[in-house]
C-alpha cells in the first residue's frame, strides 16, 4: 500500500497535456493548470516553451502573463505547471528541482522516452525535496 497523497485530475486535462506535449516533440512543451479556490484543477493552458529546447523548458512571459490575469479575473489559483521530458524519465530533473518556484503547485511531468506510451506522473516540489503524489484521472 502506498503511503503517497493522491490527487485527483480530470482525464480530459491529462489528455490536453499530453496532446500538446506530442505537438511539441522534439521540445519539451510547458504549461499551466488552473484550479478552483477549493484547489480542484479546472483548466490546461498550453503554453510556449520559451527556451525551445529538448532538455529545458521556461513558460513564455507572456503566456504567464495571460493566465495569471484569468486567474485573477476567474478567481482561480494556479493548480499546476505541466512539461514534458521527450527523452527521459517523467521525475523532476536537478533544474526543475532548482526552479520549482511555487511549493503550492503540482508540477506534472510526462515522459516520451517510449514513443507511443506516455507516462504521466505528479509531484510536490518543496524546498528542493520531492514528493511523489498518485494521479487518479476522473
Amino acid at each position: 500500500m502506498s503511503s503517497r497523497s493522491t490527487v485527483a485530475i480530470p482525464q480530459k486535462l491529462c489528455c490536453e497535456m499530453l496532446e500538446h506535449a506530442r505537438t511539441q516533440l522534439p521540445l519539451e512543451a510547458c504549461g499551466i493548470i488552473s484550479g478552483s479556490q477549493q484547489g480542484k484543477p479546472l483548466k490546461f493552458f498550453p503554453t510556449r516553451n520559451e527556451l525551445e529546447s529538448t532538455t529545458r523548458y521556461n513558460v513564455h512571459p507572456e503566456d504567464l502573463l495571460r493566465i495569471f490575469n484569468y486567474l485573477e479575473k476567474n478567481e482561480e489559483i494556479l493548480w499546476g505547471i505541466f512539461h514534458s521530458h521527450p527523452e527521459n524519465e517523467a521525475y523532476p530533473t536537478e533544474t526543475d528541482i532548482k526552479l520549482a518556484y511555487y511549493p503550492q503547485a503540482y508540477y506534472l511531468i510526462a515522459s516520451f522516452k517510449r514513443p507511443g506510451y506516455p507516462v504521466l506522473r505528479g509531484f510536490i516540489i518543496k524546498e528542493g525535496k520531492v514528493e511523489e503524489v498518485d494521479l487518479r484521472e476522473y
